[in-house]
């Protein structure tokens, strides 16, 4: 090879290479996180599992990607998702409140936040009375945190876990907590409690569908690309989400 030839070979190499280049790229960075939420979400022997879990993995294959899935504490992951590109959150309840925080893709499930009592407490059968019980148990920063302390509740026990309200409303140290009718029976299961050691109080809290939420800065693109996957996978499967509620 001469000199000239090896000159232009190596002015040449790196624009021929720029196609091949572009096919390369990776997509852009995604962190996909949840929160702790039987039968939803939920982690045994380090392993993640459940339902929103397997539809969020079904929705990754219809698209060709992998992303992993990281659990967070619920007020973090929200508060990464509201102002961090990058991030998607899995399964959040969509609230009028919530509505202008975040990007939606969904509906994924529905959920009936119900009232639970501590058993052999008076049953409560108007949510009035919920004002004027000395201790209302509370996960902090989800959907129920957030509507009790706009309409001025000043009786919330905030809980950093399900795990650590449940555990208060069994032994009567709270005398009740709001928590969606499928989600309780999945908890009360994997924390070997007996189903009978809380009460429904029947009284509905509020009800809404489960989302995967994106931040605000996030691509209109992208946006459509999930909700198309996620149609496709919920089509596949409508016996997973059945009705009550209209999305």
């Amino acid at each position: 090879m001469t000199h000239l030839t090896g000159y232009w070979m190596n002015w040449l190499l790196p624009w021929l290479l720029l196609p091949a280049l572009a096919l390369a790229t990776p997509q852009p960075p995604l962190t996909l996180i949840s929160h702790e939420l039987p039968p939803f979400t939920h982690t045994s022997n380090g392993k993640l599992g459940g339902l929103a879990v397997q539809l969020v993995q079904e929705v990754q294959q219809e698209m060709g990607v992998h992303y992993p899935i990281k659990i967070y504490p619920l007020k973090r992951a929200l508060a990464l998702t509201r102002v961090e590109p990058g991030f998607a959150l899995f399964v959040i309840l969509r609230t009028p409140h919530r509505e202008s925080q975040f990007k939606w893709v969904g509906p994924l499930f529905p959920n009936r936040v119900v009232i639970y009592q501590t058993r052999g407490s008076k049953p409560l059968t108007d949510l009035a009375q919920l004002r004027k019980l000395p201790r209302v148990g509370v996960l902090l920063g989800n959907a129920d945190d957030e509507l009790l302390t706009r309409e001025g509740y000043t009786n919330l026990v905030r809980c950093q876990t399900i795990e650590d309200a449940i555990e208060l409303l069994v032994l009567g140290k709270i005398d009740a907590f709001p928590m969606g009718d499928q989600i309780m029976p999945a908890i009360l299961a994997k924390m070997k409690f007996s189903p009978r050691s809380v009460v429904n109080s029947g009284l509905l809290l509020q009800e809404n569908w489960l989302y995967i939420v994106f931040s605000k800065s996030e691509d209109d693109a992208v946006i459509a690309r999930w909700q198309a996957a996620v149609d496709k996978v919920r089509a596949r499967h409508p016996q997973a989400t059945p009705a009550p509620l209209h999305p």
